[in-house]
């Protein structure tokens, strides 16, 4: 039997570094010279849907979890001390991977008794911030959450945001989109290192999941440059800004202990000032739909063969250039780089269409 976790929920052996730390972050003003992680960790997001759920064991996702080795992990589907599981299944997690623990209550008073059913962190070290927010069910099955926890990575400030969306419609899912981005924004500046991993219960392709990309996030992807997971194409990884970021590895196994499987990325955060000299064309930011603005130039995604336009227009009217003049393209991922100096205008319309459809049309700054 576990006891009841605590609004903070993390471990009480480093209560009061935890504190302190909390004060230094939520001033802005964190120590340089402390840094939690590296510049580089490796992120996993697990629907466990164990036990009571109907999969396997606890003590199977245990074993997933230290095999995989996740420097954080945002896990879905967690009982906490209810009327289905007497168990505080985060807190088990945590001591059976000795890591620290962070819980966000989506439903309390399970099914009319004490308990509640969330998400949550396991983390290589305590968080230095933890923020909630709830999402009431409205037109969805059921009460949802969010939750957000504050790292340092090589001394710079990184939020980590772990949900679980809606079942049952698109309409659902972008209804619960739309209260979390906000609450993300309100949370810290544009230029953040944010990554947010879920079980959205949704395809990358679905126009609810555009909302993220429209707001500057991208996916974690395969070396093909296909969205992950292929198995169930529902849990994803994704970030912002893109030029900050460095997908180093990948993986989706397969595991019987759910019937969700892990989906796991080494991210590496890149210098502000190193990324900058990486590229040769000035950056231009802003994600429009499937189609990303980034600093090697207009990079976009096909599902399957097709036939592709793109060009970019200047504010001023002045066509700046045709990338791709109705020609057919394979699926998959696409770059087409800027020339040195071609963008002048200091905004830009980019306007693709695939198939005869006017996929995207959208404004693009450079900075």
């Amino acid at each position: 039997m576990y006891s009841k976790p605590e609004r903070v929920g993390v471990q009480m052996g480093k209560y009061r570094l935890v504190l302190f730390l909390i004060v230094v972050f939520g001033t802005g003003r964190v120590m340089q010279s402390y840094a939690q992680y590296s510049d580089t960790v490796k992120i996993m997001t697990y629907n466990i849907n164990a036990e009571s759920h109907g999969s396997g064991s606890y003590s199977d996702i245990a074993e997933v979890i230290n095999e995989i080795g996740p420097t954080i992990n945002g896990i879905q589907k967690l009982d906490s001390c209810n009327s289905r599981n007497s168990t505080y299944v985060l807190q088990y997690l945590g001591e059976q991977t000795d890591m620290a623990y962070t819980f966000a209550a989506a439903q309390t008073n399970f099914q009319g008794g004490n308990g509640s059913y969330g998400v949550g962190f396991l983390s290589g070290e305590e968080p230095l911030s933890v923020r909630r927010l709830a999402i009431p069910k409205g037109n969805a099955s059921e009460d949802r959450a969010a939750l957000e926890i504050g790292i340092t990575m090589a001394g710079e400030r990184v939020r980590l945001i772990v949900t679980h969306l809606d079942y049952a419609s698109a309409a659902n899912r972008t209804v619960q989109i739309q209260q979390i981005l906000p609450w993300i924004d309100s949370g810290g500046a544009e230029t953040d290192p944010v990554v947010i991993m879920a079980d959205f219960n949704a395809r990358a392709t679905e126009s609810s999941m555009q909302l993220f990309e429209d707001a500057g996030f991208d996916y974690v992807k395969g070396e093909n440059g296909e969205v992950l997971d292929t198995a169930q194409n529902i849990n994803h990884i994704l970030f912002r800004p893109v030029d900050r970021w460095s997908i180093l590895s990948v993986g989706n196994p397969a595991y019987s202990a759910s019937n969700r499987y892990p989906l796991w990325a080494q991210m590496q955060l890149l210098d502000p000032v190193a990324a900058k000299k990486n590229q040769n064309v000035p950056h231009i930011r802003n994600s429009i739909g499937r189609f990303t603005i980034a600093g090697d130039g207009i990079r976009f995604e096909v599902g399957r063969e097709s036939r592709v336009s793109c060009e970019l227009v200047g504010i001023s009217g002045r066509k700046i250039g045709t990338f791709v003049d109705g020609h057919m393209l394979a699926a998959g991922t696409h770059v087409f780089h800027l020339p040195e100096g071609v963008f002048t205008d200091g905004a830009a319309v980019v306007a693709i269409t695939v198939n005869g459809k006017r996929m995207v049309k959208g404004v693009v700054t450079a900075k």
